[in-house]
């Protein structure tokens, strides 16, 4: 698999369409962001040596540069784990939530960069030990970002989502509901809209799937 980027005209025209990484992940979803300085992509990268790390690479110059790893987990997993990246910018701020389970340890990292993803600071995690990832974050300002993933015990998982700051401070997590923890559940998402923070998810309650929503307000998480 590659990583490929390019631009799309309002006239339904191609063009700049460049290979942005030559190996990755198979599977694991891709995000990009809009910084202020230009686009960012991130990704799950694959080594010749089954390393599958979270990658970065930013518009930089009209070029893309040549990609980097947010952190070196060093999680080598012979197979693709299905469990992509998120990123969100504000201004020059930018954050990028994923999950590792490196050396068998499970769990769900963020870590925030102040120069439009060029250098990142050091992770933090952010769940209690049981996640199995598919993670989701919003920036709310230059040093605040909402991060939601999913924890299980057995075949119930939570969607749990908390406040954390660039200084590593954490609010407690709030519960946003149960669900499955089958694949089928799929990878929950969350949007902040003015004071609101909206999630959607698969439920397969009952022998049928269905979109469930919910919304919170973003005072909730102070």
């Amino acid at each position: 698999m590659q990583i490929r980027a390019a631009r799309v005209l309002s006239t339904g025209e191609v063009i700049e369409d460049v290979v942005v990484d030559k190996k990755t992940c198979d599977c694991c979803q891709t995000s990009a962001a809009i910084t202020s300085e230009g686009p960012i992509i991130v990704y799950r990268d694959r080594s010749d040596q089954e390393v599958r790390d979270i990658y970065i690479s930013r518009m930089v110059n009209g070029s893309w540069s040549i990609p980097k790893p947010i952190y070196n987990d060093l999680w080598k997993i012979n197979g693709c784990p299905v469990n992509g990246p998120k990123a969100s910018a504000f201004n020059s701020s930018l954050v990028v939530a994923w999950f590792t389970a490196a050396d068998n340890i499970p769990k769900v990292n963020i870590s925030f960069s102040n120069n439009n993803g060029e250098t990142f600071d050091d992770p933090i995690q952010i769940d209690n030990g049981n996640s199995i990832g598919r993670v989701d974050v919003a920036m709310l300002d230059d040093q605040n970002a909402l991060v939601s993933w999913m924890e299980a015990t057995g075949d119930i998982a939570e969607i749990k989502v908390l406040k954390v700051n660039k200084n590593g401070g954490k609010k407690s997590p709030l519960l946003i509901s149960s669900l499955s923890a089958s694949r089928s559940s799929g990878f929950p998402q969350m949007e902040v809209l003015n004071d609101m923070v909206y999630f959607a998810w698969n439920d397969n309650s009952e022998d049928q799937s269905t979109v469930k929503t919910a919304r919170v307000s973003v005072s909730a998480f102070d």
